[in-house]
């Protein structure tokens, strides 16, 4: 009896264990099943934050722009105009350019989005400030506000998007400094603040955006001398500065900008002479000193910029004589040195420029001589304006071949 007894109580432990790894095998098996599920709970949460937000801010407009956004709606974002959304649902890309929207950005919690990527909202009529707390967008990599009717200052929090490539704020009444901590948006390839009512100084913080190939602060208010330091930034192909209250001399560290394409100094306070080095920048196809306070002569190594397409030197206080090196200049189609002090004859050497099509300005200044014969060789010429100045002699009848001139103006020769 006692063995039956024993036997029976083996045979229960044994079926206990039996069972026991049963359930252990079960629970294991299950685990992987219900991970998609914590995944996807996750990613609803997500979702649900970044929809909230959206939400939120949607409510916020005026009514009219509530009614564009009616696709809004729900706790899925993604699914929305305007919005991509990665793998994992999070919004990466939000696109509302051109869209007839009027609000401010004070309600839009940008820490709800951790993975944003793009954030445009250009040519809009949005208003108020920017948002310091827009910072917390550390992926980003597009910031376009441009085109809208922001004010107040640039945050100086941008300079903590350290993946920022491309920051437009242009055209807006934003006012106020450029922030130096700007210079810290180490891979920022385009720079565009301008039209707005900025003021102060250029910080030599820029200098330092050694990836940056556009600068555009034209159309501002800015004062100060141009920062030596742009003249770093190699990668630079567009250097816009027009249309301020610069002053001081122009670097000569801007002619180590080798892949300079364009470079607008125009309608400022600039004095001294045009640096000599400006005729190393070998790329560059149109270049605006105009309408300044320069002074000295024409550098002759302007001659050596083999693929200038515009040449404006007119409005300043330039003195001396047209460089004959000008005549180099094969791919030139306008050039414009009128309004200076200028002397000395026309080089002959203009005669060369085939490809000149619009305009040849060398009026009001105090060039002598008659007009070289070698002008009637410019084919495709447009404009011919020599006025104002102490010219001799006669019209040359080549000037009968120039078949596409629409104006000529010749005022003050003095036929002898």
């Amino acid at each position: 009896m006692l063995f039956n007894q024993f036997i029976s109580s083996l045979l229960f432990f044994l079926l206990v264990v039996t069972i026991l790894q049963l359930v252990s095998s079960s629970t294991a098996s299950v685990s992987p099943v219900t991970s998609p599920f914590v995944y996807t709970n996750s990613t609803t949460v997500k979702e649900r934050k970044e929809a909230e937000a959206l939400l939120k801010w949607k409510t916020s407009l005026h009514i009219k722009s509530q009614s564009l956004l009616s696709s809004w709606a729900g706790s899925t974002p993604c699914n929305w105009v305007r919005i991509n959304c990665d793998n994992s649902g999070s919004v990466t890309h939000l696109n509302l350019s051109t869209y007839s929207l009027k609000g401010t950005l004070q309600n839009l919690n940008f820490q709800s989005f951790p993975n944003l990527l793009s954030f445009d909202l250009s040519s809009n009529s949005l208003y108020g400030t920017i948002p310091s707390n827009i910072s917390h967008l550390s992926k980003l990599l597009v910031l376009d506000l441009s085109a809208n009717q922001f004010t107040g200052a640039i945050p100086v929090s941008l300079g903590n998007l350290s993946n920022l490539t491309i920051l437009y704020l242009s055209e807006n009444q934003l006012s106020g400094s450029i922030p130096l901590e700007l210079g810290m948006l180490s891979s920022l390839s385009d720079l565009d603040l301008s039209s707005n009512n900025l003021t102060g100084v250029i910080p030599a913080s820029l200098g330092n955006l050694s990836n940056l190939t556009i600068l555009y602060l034209y159309k501002n208010q800015l004062s100060g001398s141009i920062p030596k330091e742009l003249g770093m930034l190699s990668s630079l192909s567009d250097l816009q500065l027009s249309s301020n209250n610069l002053t001081g001399v122009i670097p000569a560290s801007l002619g180590n900008l080798s892949n300079l394409n364009t470079l607008y100094l125009h309608t400022n306070q600039l004095s001294g002479s045009i640096p000599q080095e400006l005729g190393m920048l070998s790329s560059l196809s149109d270049l605006q000193l105009s309408s300044n306070n320069l002074t000295g002569v024409i550098p002759a190594s302007l001659g050596n910029l083999s693929n200038l397409n515009t040449l404006y030197l007119h409005t300043n206080q330039l003195s001396g004589s047209i460089p004959q090196e000008l005549g180099m200049l094969s791919s030139l189609s306008d050039l414009q040195l009128s309004s200076n002090n200028l002397t000395g004859v026309i080089p002959a050497s203009l005669g060369n420029l085939s490809n000149l099509n619009h305009t040849i300005s060398s009026s009001t200044n105090q060039l002598s001589g008659s007009i070289p014969q070698e002008l009637g060789m410019l084919s495709s010429l447009s404009d011919l304006e020599l006025s104002s100045n102490n010219l001799t002699g006669v019209i040359p009848a080549s000037l009968g071949n120039l078949s596409n001139l629409n104006t000529i103006s010749s005022r003050y020769l003095h036929t002898i």
